[in-house]
């Protein structure tokens, strides 16, 4: 797994050399990016950006409060820390290439977060999506996240994965080294922070109400701290160099 992790970081940095900037370290603001693949993609609209305006006033990170939405082929989905995958029914299956790109994303430094925003009692993407994981990391299965990973206090100090939904207080990922390459949540964080233009909330949080949406966007920040930094506490220095140090500690 060393040797593929080495040739996958030299071909990231042919790529990063070629845009003339380091993938992680083209933009100083962090926001978030959803991965446009899937019957679930648009289906929260206005969270990510309540959640950056949440961090930028909760934290000092300078943040890009407006999502974009990239394609599992795109290349851009390598300019940011952070992916999002919202999925509900059938998880479709990626093609080669995308799973080349995902892949190098992965074993580069990025954090791809998947939250199951699925009605209650639909399995459909709970099942398939287990299956796209196997075939985006095949060496490694997925495992419950320990109570005392980074995830769980790279800001706020909470203890399981919250949501809109109380679905399963268990979140599971990926190991790679001592980083978490993927997370997988079934709660619908997402859906917990989504505002209307109105100022109402789009969706009600279930059975906790406002004291669960609180915890919510406490793993939210959390998640977006995790993706920013090396490891807790360990990196006091901007964002920038922060996400440029990041993409080498798969070398």
């Amino acid at each position: 797994m060393q040797s593929c992790s080495l040739g996958l970081t030299s071909l990231a940095l042919a790529i990063y050399k070629q845009h003339t900037a380091y993938a992680f370290g083209n933009r100083e603001k962090v926001g978030i990016t959803f991965l446009d693949w899937g019957e679930g993609a648009h289906a929260r609209p206005r969270s990510a950006e309540q959640l950056m305006w949440e961090v930028s006033k909760r934290t000092s990170i300078e943040v890009r409060e407006a999502p974009i939405w990239v394609g599992p082929e795109d290349p851009k989905l390598l300019e940011s820390p952070l992916l999002v995958w919202l999925g509900r029914g059938e998880a479709p299956a990626f093609s080669e290439i995308a799973q080349e790109r995902i892949n190098l994303y992965l074993r580069s430094g990025g954090l791809l977060f998947i939250d199951d925003i699925s009605p209650p009692g639909d399995q459909r993407f709970d099942r398939s999506v287990r299956q796209r994981i196997k075939e985006l990391w095949p060496e490694s299965e997925l495992k419950v996240v320990d109570e005392d990973h980074t995830i769980f206090k790279s800001f706020f100090l909470i203890n399981q994965a919250h949501g809109r939904l109380l679905r399963s207080s268990q979140l599971e990922h990926i190991g790679f080294d001592d980083l978490s390459p993927i997370l997988y949540g079934r709660n619908d964080t997402f859906g917990a922070l989504g505002r209307s233009p109105t100022g109402d909330w789009l969706l009600p949080t279930l059975p906790g109400g406002s004291v669960q949406r609180e915890k919510a966007f406490r793993f939210g920040i959390n998640l977006v701290m995790y993706s920013t930094c090396l490891n807790y506490k360990r990196d006091q220095v901007h964002t920038l160099e922060i996400l440029r140090r990041r993409q080498f500690k798969a070398r």
